[in-house]
C-alpha cells in the first residue's frame, strides 16, 4: 500500500492516521526505514512498535544525550560511572536506559492518562471518543524530546520502544486540570467585577469540580499561595523607597511627606487599591522607585523596616516544573496557575479613563488576603516585581500611620512601628551610553 510517506515521515502521527485510513483501521505492515525493520500495527487501539537487535547494545545512556534539563539532571543524580553506550562519550554520568525510561513513564502517567483505562469505545468507528495521541506523538508534539548527539533517531527509537505501547489520553478526559480549572474561574471573577457586579459577587456562579465561586476561588488563591511558599519575610533593616513628583529640590519634607497620602486625598486606583483606601507603595532601589512614577528625577525618601514584614512574595514564586521533574502533579499545576496570575495582575496599565477598571481584579484578591488569617498571621503586604526597572521590586504596605510612627494611636497604647524614616534626598536616574 502507498501512502506517499518518506522515510523522514516515517511515524510520524499524520503518517500513522494516514495508514490507518487507508487501510481501514485493520492491516499490519512491515516498512524498512533508516537500516531497520520495524513492524506496526494499526489497530484501533495502538501503534505497535518491535526493535531489531540494533538498539539492545544501549543498555547505558549519558545526560548529554538528552537536552531536557530535568532528564540530564535525573541522569546526574543516578552518577552512573561515564562510558555511554550510544555515543560513546565519556563526558557525563550514565544511568542505566531502562530505569531511565520507567522514570519517564511514570512522569507521563502524572500529566497524561491510558486511553483504555479511560475513554470510551465506539464500536461503529473502531476507535476511541476523546483526544488521543500514540507514544511517539506524546514524545515530539506533545514534550518536543530533543536528543541533540542522536543524528540517526537510533536513540529515539530505543527510547519509544521501552515506553508503554498505548495510546495516550487526557490525565482525566471527564474533567478540567486543576490549573485550567481555576484559570477558567479566574477569568470569570475578572468579568464579574470588571462589568457585572462591584460588591456582592462572592456567590456568583457555583462550585463543581470545572469551575468556583469567586469566594472559593480567593480562598484557593490564598492556600495555594501558602503552600507554594509564597508567605515569606522582608528582613529587618531593608532599606525600601518612595519618589514624590510633586516636592521641588530644595523643599524642606519630613516622613509624612513620603507616607501613604490621607485618606481624603487617596484618589487614585492603583493596583492594588481603590480610591478612598490608601496603602504605601514603596520600591526596592532609588531608581525603581523614579521610574515608577515615571519621572527621571525626583525628590524620593527611605524607609526602613524595624522589623521583619510578612508579605505575599510574588518574586519568588519557583518555575513551573517540566514534565520529566519528578514533582508532585497538584504542585506542578498549581505553580502553573499562579504564574497566569501574576502575569495577568502585573500588567502595566495605561492610566486612561478605563484604567480604574483593569485594576479591580488586583485591588479584589488584595483586599481578600489582607484579611486573610494565614497560619502565621496576616500579611503586612504583597511584593511583587517591577515591570518598569527589570531587578527591581515593590511592596505595597497595609501599614497604617499609626504601624509608621506617624500618629499616634486614638484608642490603644502606643506600638512600636513597624518602620521608620531615615531620610530623604534628590535623585536622578543616570543614563549609561551604549557601547
Amino acid at each position: 500500500m502507498d501512502c506517499g510517506q518518506t522515510d523522514a515521515d516515517f511515524l510520524s502521527g499524520a503518517a500513522i492516521r494516514k495508514w490507518k485510513d487507508a487501510d481501514g483501521g485493520q492491516s499490519e505492515l512491515d516498512y524498512w526505514v533508516r537500516g531497520k525493520s520495524v513492524w506496526i500495527g494499526v489497530g484501533a487501539s495502538a501503534v505497535h512498535r518491535r526493535r531489531e537487535n540494533d538498539d539492545m547494545t544501549i543498555e547505558h545512556v549519558c545526560a548529554r544525550c538528552f537536552e531536557d534539563e530535568n532528564l540530564a539532571a535525573w541522569i546526574g543524580a543516578v552518577d552512573g560511572e561515564p562510558g555511554c553506550d550510544f555515543c560513546d562519550g565519556d563526558d557525563a554520568p550514565t544511568c542505566d536506559i531502562d530505569d531511565l525510561c520507567r522514570h519517564m513513564e511514570a512522569s507521563l502517567r502524572e500529566v497524561y492518562g491510558f486511553a483504555v483505562e479511560q475513554l470510551p469505545w465506539e464500536s461503529a468507528e473502531g476507535g476511541y471518543i476523546g483526544r488521543q495521541w500514540s507514544t511517539y506523538e506524546i514524545l515530539v508534539e506533545e514534550v518536543g524530546l530533543s536528543l541533540p548527539r542522536d543524528q540517526k533517531d537510533h536513540l529515539f527509537q530505543a527510547v519509544l520502544g521501552r515506553l508503554p505501547d498505548e495510546i495516550w489520553c487526557d490525565y482525566d478526559w471527564l474533567s478540567l486540570d486543576m490549573d485550567d480549572a481555576l484559570r477558567s474561574s479566574w477569568e470569570q471573577l475578572c468579568e464579574t467585577v470588571k462589568h457585572k457586579r462591584r460588591f456582592f459577587f462572592h456567590a456568583v456562579g457555583e462550585d463543581t469540580h470545572d469551575s468556583f465561586t469567586p469566594a472559593t476561588l480567593l480562598k484557593a488563591i490564598a492556600n495555594i499561595s501558602d503552600r507554594m511558599g509564597l508567605i515569606g519575610d522582608i528582613p529587618p533593616n531593608t532599606g525600601l523607597w518612595r519618589a514624590r513628583t510633586d516636592i521641588k529640590r530644595g523643599a524642606h519634607t519630613k516622613a509624612s511627606d513620603f507616607g501613604p497620602p490621607p485618606e481624603q486625598h487617596a484618589t487614585q486606583s492603583n493596583r492594588m487599591n481603590p480610591p478612598g483606601i490608601p496603602m504605601l507603595y514603596l520600591a526596592s532601589t532609588p531608581g525603581t522607585a523614579l521610574r515608577e512614577t515615571k519621572i527621571t528625577e525626583g525628590r524620593v525618601g527611605r524607609w526602613v523596616a524595624a522589623r521583619a514584614l510578612r508579605v505575599l512574595d510574588l518574586r519568588t514564586l519557583k518555575p513551573v516544573p517540566g514534565i520529566f521533574a519528578g514533582r508532585d502533579r497538584d504542585e506542578r499545576l498549581a505553580l502553573s496557575f499562579l504564574h497566569d496570575f501574576r502575569h495577568d495582575i502585573m500588567q502595566p496599565v495605561e492610566r486612561d479613563a478605563a484604567h480604574h477598571v483593569e485594576y479591580l481584579p488586583s485591588q479584589v484578591v488584595t483586599e481578600y488576603l489582607r484579611d486573610y488569617q494565614f497560619e502565621d498571621g496576616k500579611l503586612d503586604g504583597i511584593a511583587y516585581g517591577s515591570t518598569v526597572h527589570p531587578g527591581g521590586w515593590n511592596v505595597a504596605l497595609f501599614l497604617s500611620p499609626c504601624d509608621l510612627g506617624l500618629q499616634e494611636p486614638d484608642w490603644d497604647e502606643a506600638k512600636d512601628s513597624s518602620m521608620t524614616f531615615a531620610a530623604a534626598r534628590w535623585a536622578k536616574l543616570v543614563h549609561r551610553a551604549a557601547t
